[in-house]
């Protein structure tokens, strides 16, 4: 006996396990998470996000709501909560111990879901992983407490004008004073978002020579000479995407994370969870477009007929259904294999595999896009108020999907290649038994 469905019963508008069906991944607290962030998205986001978009921006306040709510500490951490973060709140009451990477999948899929706000987050998402993974104790006991509570925001900063995708190539360079205390920075990013609005920022920098292994990662705080402005892109400005300059900006080397020579490795294993974390959102951008399309589709006549009533209308929503949903097979698979793994071996294994997850998610969130606003019309499809108007929005923000985290070319040759490296790292073990 299946239990009740939750949310839309539209075909395809809700993961299966929202509408009843069982499955082997969610159990007591994934329920407890949806519900939780589900009022609390209606509450504080669902009502303003044409307001904030209008305005351009989220307000600031809204963060220190997240904070109080117990949502930054799970997004900083990920699949994972360290134990000793129990005494910061924690969203929906929700033990360390008990949270995982489905947790993560459901807090995301609400957020998103959620409207506007998901733009407060990015860059805590993908600039304090680092922080936790790779940056010893003393500099974590300084820097969480300021974002895990509010205070100061973090971001990300890696893409250049020259290099973008190809990490290896950055030129921003990072050289010690002579008296090895501070190092001194100078470059350029582009493309990071919450850049104007943060305190901290988690920054590729070259402090050796040439290739990958001059490549470090520095934490470099707010001051004298980095200078950001907001950079107008597709999506609209409530992803607060910004140029950033650094001009001998000095940073104390206690704020190196890790060692010198391992920010490449530290930028690759980043990217796999930010490019499951695109999965996220193109999977739940999906479903609110689907939705909205099967609304309309349902009351809208012509021709004679309901929309949904013309075999060819019910074509694009069978098609558009079938790719969601084995979209969400995959990365609930993937999901379930990191969380059975260690980190190294997620790393390893599954490096590969996520970039061509991203790549997917980009490819039928555009498909989805532009079928909806295909059923939509001229109308409404291309309007960014009224019953079309978070398919308009989706179908803006699809390039954020194809893009950030790896081009589609780039992304597929490296699933390509990492696929042959495990085949022939398998091969060898075989021969030498």
């Amino acid at each position: 006996m299946t239990s009740s469905a939750y949310g839309s019963t539209l075909p395809w508008a809700e993961p299966s396990w929202y509408t009843g069906h069982p499955s082997p991944y969610y159990k007591e607290s994934h329920r407890r998470l949806r519900d939780f962030m589900r009022k609390w998205c209606e509450k504080y986001t669902l009502p303003y996000t044409e307001e904030w978009a209008e305005a351009g921006a989220v307000p600031a306040s809204l963060y220190h709501e997240c904070a109080k709510a117990g949502l930054l500490v799970p997004i900083a951490s990920g699949k994972s909560i360290p134990k000793e973060w129990s005494h910061y709140p924690i969203v929906a009451g929700i033990k360390p111990e008990e949270w995982d990477g489905f947790h993560d999948f459901v807090l995301w899929d609400e957020l998103i879901r959620g409207g506007g706000i998901v733009s407060l987050f990015i860059g805590l998402t993908v600039g304090a992983p680092p922080l936790l993974k790779f940056a010893n104790q003393q500099l974590q006991d300084k820097i969480f407490p300021e974002i895990l509570t509010g205070e100061k925001r973090i971001c990300l900063a890696v893409t250049e004008p020259a290099a973008g995708s190809d990490v290896r190539s950055i030129t921003t360079t990072a050289e010690k004073t002579p008296d090895g205390k501070h190092y001194v920075v100078n470059g350029e990013k582009k493309w990071i978002t919450n850049g104007f609005q943060s305190d901290y920022f988690m920054t590729t920098v070259r402090t050796g020579g040439p290739g990958v292994n001059g490549i470090s990662m520095l934490l470099i705080p707010r001051s004298e000479g980095l200078k950001t402005r907001p950079l107008p892109v597709i999506t609209g400005p409530l992803a607060a995407t910004t140029f950033v300059t650094f001009e001998d900006v000095k940073v104390p080397v206690e704020y190196l994370i890790g060692k010198e020579g391992h920010g490449f490795r530290q930028t690759m294993i980043n990217f796999n969870h930010e490019r499951l974390w695109v999965a996220f959102q193109g999977i739940r951008g999906c479903r609110t477009a689907i939705h909205d399309a099967f609304q309309w589709a349902l009351k809208r006549e012509a021709f004679d007929k309901k929309l949904i009533e013309q075999p060819v209308v019910r074509n694009k929503f069978g098609n558009m259904g079938r790719q969601i949903e084995s979209l969400q097979a995959w990365t609930e698979q993937i999901i379930y294999e990191l969380e059975n793994l260690s980190d190294a071996d997620g790393a390893r294994l599954l490096g590969g595999t996520t970039a061509l997850l991203k790549v997917e998610t980009g490819m039928v969130s555009k498909y989805v896009a532009e079928e909806c606003l295909k059923i939509m019309g001229g109308s409404l499809g291309l309007t960014k108020t009224g019953q079309g108007s978070r398919i308009e929005a989706f179908y803006r923000s699809v390039p954020s999907l194809l893009v950030p985290g790896g081009s589609e070319d780039v992304l597929i040759d490296l699933g390509v290649r990492e696929a042959l490296k495990l085949h022939l790292q398998a091969e060898n073990a075989k021969s030498r038994l």
